[in-house]
């Protein structure tokens, strides 16, 4: 008989890859690092004769810019106890169609540590989106006794070939993946210092839409009939100055745009038209950089 790993707590980190925690899954955009303690009991004629206990990691490194991506696996140095010496672990990997997972990791005799390589691939066609996640499964064995085998999930990830022209046509990213569950930050606009402050004014009040640890993200929206309905919602009776330009926040084209929110949590300022003009396309880089899709949440740190 096995004991499955003991639930795992999930946590946002900037450096996912350098603040691995047993029992927890630590992750950003494209890092995952998932640890947790395992421990397998060896029966004979229904009774435990032995023990073996260890952890189990998988450091995940998704690609932004391709469908091929890949994963170690780690078994600690095996605690043995009783007659648990000997046990043999086989470790099968799956991702569900159309993603492929090939495992390196060969089977091993608990005792010493050990590592492998899981290496994927995703299929994901033209303008669609792939959702999946890893299932490792863990098969034990010794002759004469009792084992058996757990399996379990990595964090969700998302592949996807959404970035093309409007005529779809030319790509204009290359394919890739990312953990959907990391919500990105936008930093980008903090240069931009008529539109950062107005940003910050809002922030500051209301819900605090956007703001890091406001517990309410902003969500892309991607129609341009919603995103220009929203812009003229607010800022289509804003008086024309000289050199200035209607800034709106939360952005037109988020799904907290226009009049989706209390007048509190929203605001437009008029600013210099050579910020408004960068702002376009700084955002349209973040969600390209990011892979945020429509509905995907993300922050705004000025």
């Amino acid at each position: 008989m096995t004991q499955s790993p003991a639930a795992m707590a999930a946590s946002a980190g900037a450096a996912a890859s350098a603040t691995c925690r047993v029992n927890a899954v630590v992750y950003n955009r494209n890092v995952a690092c998932q640890t947790s303690q395992a421990s397998v009991q060896v029966l004979r004629n229904g009774k435990e004769v032995g023990r073996a206990t260890f952890t189990i990691s998988h450091e995940m490194t998704l690609n932004k810019k391709s469908l091929k991506w890949s994963e170690t696996t780690r078994v600690s140095k095996a605690a043995i106890a009783g007659s648990a010496s000997g046990i043999r672990m086989a470790t099968s990997v799956s991702c569900g169609s159309p993603c492929k997972a090939t495992s390196h990791v060969s089977s091993h005799t608990l005792g010493a540590a050990f590592s492998g390589k899981v290496d994927y691939s995703d299929g994901v066609k033209k303008n669609k989106i792939h959702s999946s996640a890893a299932k490792y499964t863990f098969t034990f064995s010794k002759p004469g006794y009792t084992l058996g085998r757990f399996s379990y999930s990595s964090l969700g990830f998302r592949c996807d070939d959404s970035f093309w022209n409007a005529a779809k046509t030319r790509r204009i990213l290359s394919p890739g993946c990312v953990f959907p569950k990391y919500k990105p930050t936008l930093t980008t606009m903090s240069t931009l210092p008529d539109i950062a402050k107005n940003i910050r004014r809002i922030q500051g009040k209301g819900g605090h839409y956007g703001k890091p640890g406001s517990g309410h993200p902003l969500r892309r929206l991607t129609s341009d009939t919603k995103a220009n309905a929203n812009r003229r919602a607010v800022c289509g009776k804003a008086k024309p100055v000289p050199g200035k330009s209607c800034d709106e926040y939360p952005f037109a084209r988020t799904y907290e745009g226009g009049t989706a929110l209390p007048a509190a949590s929203r605001g437009i300022a008029m600013v210099p038209a050579t910020e408004q003009d960068k702002q376009g396309g700084r955002i349209i880089g973040f969600y390209k950089q990011e892979r945020v899709m429509d509905k995907d949440g993300f922050w705004v740190a000025v």
